[in-house]
């Protein structure tokens, strides 16, 4: 019955299913027993068939009244067994096939098994099939057995199996043995004689002997806390209800287990939940402590002052107009608008987390931030007087913002009608010139040739007569060759 996977390539290739990731640490540590495993249901220790339908048949008629009292037939289908005893201490499993048994002792079970049901026991004799996955947990004599996958039997009055165990649990108990499975952003734990040891995350531990206890689990994880309605006095004594989130995490696990985590108590299989409730609880009370400091360095009044002081200038802006503010001014400006700005000032926060981290850090625990989400005055008047202050300055920041969209829209409307002026004076322009060109052109042509001009002079003077394009001159009684003596009269023509 003894078989090495290592040594038996066909054995190693259908049934070394403990190569798997899952049994690293338990094949490293030489604890899985190999000796019991078979290949196949045809390897299983049983009784073959020794007989037949007919040869039984033939029993049955012919033998005598006794020898049929004690004649005992039966049929195994494929896949199935038959559990036996003799009588005298011995039990034994029936393979398929027919059998037959004379003996008057002998008991045979009336149901049939099948093959492939996790665990088949009679008496002293034990057939166990393991999942992949699972490791099947056995006790000799007080010691643990553990088994890989497959299918395994033996013959022990003394080994007996407990139960299949899942490899998937991040905490499994293996008798005086623990195995463990910490994922990363987590750290284990434990006690090896009363010494702590803290196991880190993304590994399979295996604890060796039963004084090394798993404690619990510890969560490195980044953590969000709020603070909410905190009260705290300002530097001139305003009290404020301050809504804020804390931002924090373990960085040194062994020292916050070591100053905060109940170790000693009954129950010694927790996740952690207990240890990090109470650090919640620390760094809230510290967060709320340095938060307070922080708002107690505030002046309150000063704040409202600046605020004020950034509303007239804004109401100055308007008046004046979109005029160049001086270098130093500007910068004057901006130094009040950080002044309002005082309660999220981000240099005094981090001071704040700077005072709260210098308590947590001595018992592990880093604070990252602290983030005012908001903060009011407790004093309900002095919230309504607030109020009424930022919606007058919502309707000056309103009424300067229409006055800017004004003043734009009437520089564009401007700026429109001076381009439509322009492009008209160089379109007569460009016409004039065209024109002039055309006249030079055409006198030029009229010049070159004398009857041409002569035609030309007929014609004007034949308009001139009948006064087209002057009706304020009249000629009567004028023939048109006196026309020339006529214009040349300075009596006539003046």
């Amino acid at each position: 019955m003894e078989r090495n996977c290592a040594n038996d390539d066909h054995t190693r290739g259908d049934f070394c299913l403990e190569d798997s990731p899952s049994y690293e640490i338990l094949n490293s540590h030489n604890m899985l027993t190999k000796g019991y495993r078979v290949t196949n249901e045809a390897n299983l220790l049983m009784t073959p068939p020794n007989s037949t339908r007919c040869h039984n048949t033939m029993i049955r008629l012919f033998c005598c009244p006794i020898q049929c009292f004690f004649f005992n037939g039966f049929q195994v289908p494929n896949g199935q067994i038959k559990s036996g005893y003799d009588g005298r201490g011995e039990y034994n499993f029936f393979g398929p096939g027919v059998h037959k048994v004379i003996d008057p002792y002998f008991s045979v079970s009336h149901d049939t098994v099948s093959v492939t049901e996790p665990l088949i026991t009679n008496g002293d004799r034990t057939i166990v099939t393991v999942d992949q996955g699972c490791i099947g947990y056995c006790t000799e004599r007080g010691q643990p057995v553990l088994l890989p996958p497959g299918m395994h039997q033996w013959k022990s009055a003394t080994l007996r199996f407990e139960r299949l165990i899942d490899l998937n649990q991040p905490v499994i108990e293996l008798g005086p043995w623990t195995l463990l499975t910490i994922d990363q952003g987590y750290m284990a734990v434990t006690q090896d004689n009363g010494q702590q040891i803290i196991l880190n995350g993304g590994s399979v531990y295996l604890l060796t002997h039963r004084n090394w206890q798993f404690e619990k689990f510890v969560s490195t994880k980044i953590q969000t806390d709020d603070l909410k309605r905190l009260e705290a006095a300002s530097a001139d004594n305003v009290i404020m209800m301050v809504n804020a989130t804390v931002l924090w995490r373990i960085a040194d696990v062994e020292t916050a287990v070591l100053m905060s985590a109940e170790t000693m108590q009954s129950n010694k299989r927790s996740n952690g939940t207990d240890t990090i409730n109470k650090l919640r609880n620390d760094v809230l009370k510290q967060a709320e402590a340095s938060l307070a400091y922080f708002v107690g360095t505030i002046n309150f009044s000063d704040s409202m002052a600046a605020a004020a002081m950034s509303q007239r200038s804004k109401a100055t802006v308007i008046a004046v107009g979109e005029e160049a503010i001086p270098e130093n001014e500007s910068s004057t400006r901006k130094g009040s608008a950080a002044i309002e700005f005082t309660l999220y000032d981000k240099d005094k926060l981090d001071d704040a987390v700077s005072h709260a981290n210098e308590i947590t850090g001595t018992y592990g625990v880093e604070i990252i931030s602290i983030n005012i989400i908001g903060a009011i005055p407790a004093d309900k008047k002095l919230q309504e007087s607030l109020a009424a202050g930022a919606v007058a300055a919502a309707e000056a920041q309103m009424m300067e913002t229409t006055a800017k969209g004004k003043s734009r829209a009437i520089q564009i409307e401007a700026k429109a009608e001076a381009n439509q002026t322009m492009i008209l004076a160089q379109a007569d322009a460009d016409a004039e010139v065209l024109r002039a060109q055309g006249s030079k052109a055409s006198a030029d042509l009229l010049s070159e040739n004398p009857v041409s001009v002569e035609l030309a002079r007929i014609d004007r003077t034949g308009k001139a007569l009948v006064g087209e394009g002057n009706h304020a001159s009249f000629f009567f009684g004028a023939d048109a060759k006196d026309m020339k003596s006529l214009l040349a009269n300075p009596q006539i023509v003046k």
